[in-house]
């Protein structure tokens, strides 16, 4: 392997020669080779960046085949190979940089910015729940404990009084509550209530929207709040809900 090295390297540098001053590299072929002569035309016509990977390419071929211990056909396949990955990786590394860029995470253009008045919209809905549920209002655990029954009896009862629209219920933070002024002191369903909740419901109001019409002062009620009225005025509270109603159809 030393001895065909040596040759392979005495070849190499009667062949090739390097440019010295800053000029182009040329390669030197043998007196009397057509073959040598068409390569160094060829080469000659290569770009100045092109030639200087060729002689990168040979000088890294001469070290391989000097420092190992393989024949230097191998030696130049594998030379070949390691450039082709190479500009393999090169060809692909855009697309896998966006593919990572989409992995970890939207670009600016994905994203769809929230506007202005969505927020406030859902700033003005979270203080009028927190000001709500302030009114008061009862857990399932709550109105089992009241009533002296479990709480899974708890769940069928509200579940059948929501049924007969005697009461309504909304969710907050995963539990269900009931308005506290739905029920009486002996936390019993107001019968009151049940016209109002079964008109709204049918023009589609329900959960906190309906708690909010009746904890809302109401033109229809003279400026007064519903709720407030379920125990006086009964009637008057049933026909604004009606009106209500029936503007929302």
């Amino acid at each position: 392997m030393a001895s065909r090295t040596s040759a392979s390297r005495k070849h190499h540098d009667k062949d090739v020669t390097r440019p010295s001053g800053g000029g182009r590299s040329a390669i030197t072929p043998p007196p009397g080779s057509g073959k040598a002569t068409t390569i160094r035309a060829a080469f000659g016509a290569l770009p100045l960046e092109h030639q200087r990977l060729a002689l990168l390419l040979v000088d890294a071929f001469r070290t391989v085949a000097d420092e190992s211990e393989i024949p230097e056909t191998e030696a130049r396949n594998l030379v070949y190979r390691v450039l082709q990955a190479g500009l393999l990786q090169e060809r692909r590394a855009p697309s896998a940089r966006r593919d990572l860029a989409r992995a970890l995470g939207p670009s600016l253009a994905d994203l769809d910015p929230v506007p202005y008045a969505t927020v406030e919209q859902a700033r003005r809905l979270a203080a009028l729940r927190a000001s709500l549920l302030r009114k008061g209002a009862l857990s399932t655990a709550a109105i089992a404990d009241a009533r002296g029954i479990t709480p899974n009896n708890a769940r069928q009862w509200i579940s059948r009084n929501r049924k007969a629209h005697r009461i309504f219920t909304v969710t907050h933070e995963g539990e269900t509550l009931v308005p506290a002024f739905l029920l009486d002191d002996e936390f019993e369903p107001r019968p009151q209530a049940q016209e109002p909740i079964r008109l709204l419901r049918g023009a589609g109001e329900d959960g906190w929207a309906l708690w909010a019409w009746f904890a809302t002062p109401s033109a229809w009620v003279g400026g007064r709040v519903p709720a407030e009225l379920l125990a006086t005025a009964p009637d008057l509270v049933a026909e604004s809900a009606r009106q209500r109603a029936a503007s929302a159809v």
